[in-house]
């Protein structure tokens, strides 16, 4: 051990013969994420594996920068106007997932003015935290990506990572204060022809059913997803606790974003059906039977997408999966017998706690 502060160095070779002295305090033994280039000497650039337990026991060298380093960087970020990487982006909340605590929710609350949005030349720009949003509804984020003239939602990853699951990301944007764009965006009126009214529609219209849930059920149960009975259960109850309003007519919708500098960012979209999940209306264009099997197709393609959607929010990379079962089952219009063959087929299963559920919302 050093036998005082004059003697707690640590040499740096460079080449043979030159190098210089250092302070403990400015070394990490390892950079695996490449972030700190400049702030850190790495011991491992310069020592073979079996020294670095050396350092850690004798200098209190630590293993790799703290999370209170990746604040100081990121603010550094925040004041430069830098741009960053896909790889910086994930290496930086990856280690806030993987020190995930309430301490570090507060420090991020409080400590993060800016966070990240994708620019669409593939950097990463940071803006100011009141002027991004969560993408909670799929339609909202489809629309804000491709029609808005500026980024406005916040980043992540477009392929699921294990070290940074898409939907745990999203948890912590909105526990340090990130609002959703579906609370966000505001919704003017319905736009329909002259004379079109919106009338009321029995939701079994749209398969929307015991037989739907329990396809549903089974596609949340599969261990790979990680849904807890609670989770499952909340996902399909937005489902049965809809208003369902039927027209003849295409539905557009107008929406609008306030930001913090007075802009308003506007958007518009035409939807044969759409599903706000915020008001818990379901609105569709009055299918057309006369329309032979492609009109149907379109149809159950709509339909599927609209509700894989809207249950599977927050799990994108999933979304494709349950769409393509919804759609199945909607050209048998949810028989049965041929739901049991479709999960038989796909190896789903409910278990028992969502019979239960199934048995109380269809007594």
């Amino acid at each position: 051990m050093p036998e005082s502060d004059a003697t707690r160095k640590i040499w740096i070779p460079d080449g043979h013969e030159n190098g210089k002295w250092v302070n403990p305090e400015e070394c990490v033994l390892h950079n695996r994420d490449g972030l700190f280039g400049q702030q850190f000497t790495f011991l491992e650039e310069y020592y073979e594996p079996n020294l670095l337990c050396f350092f850690s026991t004798a200098f209190n060298v630590t293993s790799n920068p703290s999370f209170d380093s990746h604040c100081k960087l990121w603010k550094v970020w925040e004041t430069s106007g830098y741009q960053l990487s896909h790889a910086q982006c994930c290496a930086f909340w990856e280690c806030v997932v993987s020190q995930w605590s309430s301490e570090v929710e507060r420090t991020l609350a409080d400590g993060l003015m800016k966070l990240p949005v994708h620019s669409g030349r593939g950097e990463i720009l940071l803006l100011d935290k009141n002027d991004v949003f969560v993408a909670d509804d799929l339609l909202l984020k489809e629309l804000f990506e491709n029609h808005s003239p500026r980024p406005v939602l916040v980043w992540y990853p477009q392929q699921g990572l294990p070290s940074l699951p898409r939907s745990k990301l999203l948890e912590i944007y909105r526990k340090i204060g990130v609002r959703t764009i579906s609370e966000s965006a505001q919704k003017e009126e319905l736009s329909l022809a002259d004379g079109v009214k919106l009338k009321p529609l029995n939701p079994s219209v749209l398969f929307i059913g015991k037989e739907m849930v329990r396809l549903i059920l089974g596609f949340l149960a599969d261990p790979s997803l990680k849904m807890e009975m609670r989770k499952r259960h909340e996902a399909v109850q937005c489902l049965l606790n809809i208003t369902a309003l039927v027209t003849s007519e295409p539905i557009t919708l107008s929406y609008s974003l306030s930001l913090s500098s007075g802009e308003i960012v506007k958007v518009r979209a035409s939807r044969m059906i759409r599903w706000d999940r915020k008001s818990s209306r379901f609105y569709t264009q009055k299918p057309d039977k006369a329309g032979g099997p492609k009109a149907r197709l379109e149809y159950a393609t709509c339909l599927s997408e609209a509700i894989a959607g809207g249950v599977l929010w927050d799990k994108e990379v999933n979304i494709n999966a349950l769409c393509e079962l919804i759609k199945f089952a909607v050209l048998v219009n949810f028989n049965e017998e041929a739901v049991q063959f479709l999960m038989k087929t796909k190896n789903l299963q409910i278990f028992e706690e969502d019979e239960e559920f199934l048995s109380a919302a269809f007594p």
